[in-house]
């Protein structure tokens, strides 16, 4: 039996809600391919700057001691399970931050600290990546679902499938006006419009010629037309 793909790292934006976000709460390590045992980490960015909680493999260890939480137990599943319920709260101080989850069994605290430049840019850069390579892949699968897949995408670094899955030829898109049917994007041709209402040649419609009969289209009236003679009795 094949095993299941493994979870994405969860991340959320903050505050939640409809409002725009102002911040990116992620995470890394805890067996991951970010990191190995003792190396969680829980990240906020605002895209400009980042903090962390900096955990080293005794202080997660002493922070799990006085969560009430075993060695072996990851805080992985927790910040997964606070993040899709939106009970994320990140605070600003003035000399760092603090993170609670609750809506778990107790609330986890956590104090961060603001990481210096060159490590934020490093860490920035492989969200930016990482996100941009998830948008690939949810593209792709999109393209796959009307009948062509992305064959260059993946979890790793973003490919060059973005804009190619943005663009997809076979993507089904639904003019805006309700007389117009489906149609595909791409080297099909587009017919005129059938309706003369819209101001187009249409379909089958053809201008009568001056003097042409009404009765009989093809000949010309016999009789000249006239006007209304308003002055007749």
């Amino acid at each position: 039996m094949v095993p299941p793909p493994p979870l994405s790292p969860p991340l959320c934006t903050l505050p939640p809600g409809p409002g725009p976000p102002r911040f990116v709460c992620f995470c890394e390590g805890e067996g991951s391919e970010d990191g190995g045992p003792g190396d969680f980490n829980l990240y906020v960015t605002d895209a400009a700057e980042l903090w962390s909680t900096c955990f080293t493999a005794d202080s997660l260890a002493a922070l799990k001691a006085r969560f009430g939480l075993s060695a072996a137990e990851e805080i992985t599943p927790r910040f997964r399970a606070a993040c899709e319920q939106q009970a994320v709260t990140f605070t600003l101080q003035e000399d760092g931050a603090s993170l609670t989850l609750s809506g778990g069994p107790s609330a986890l605290d956590f104090d961060l600290s603001k990481v210096p430049g060159p490590e934020a840019a490093s860490r920035l850069q492989a969200l930016t990546l990482s996100l941009a390579a998830q948008v690939c892949t949810l593209k792709s699968q999109l393209a796959g679902g009307v009948g062509r897949a992305c064959p260059e995408s993946s979890l790793g670094p973003p490919c060059s499938c973005l804009h190619s899955c943005l663009s997809s030829p076979a993507v089904e898109v639904t003019a805006a006006s309700p007389r117009k049917s489906p149609c595909l994007v791409g080297s099909q041709l587009f017919l005129p419009d059938p309706d003369p209402q819209r101001g187009g040649p249409g379909l089958g419609v053809r201008r009568r010629c001056p003097g042409e009969s009404l009765i009989n289209p093809g000949f010309k009236s016999k009789k000249p037309a006239s006007g209304v003679d308003f002055e007749s009795p």
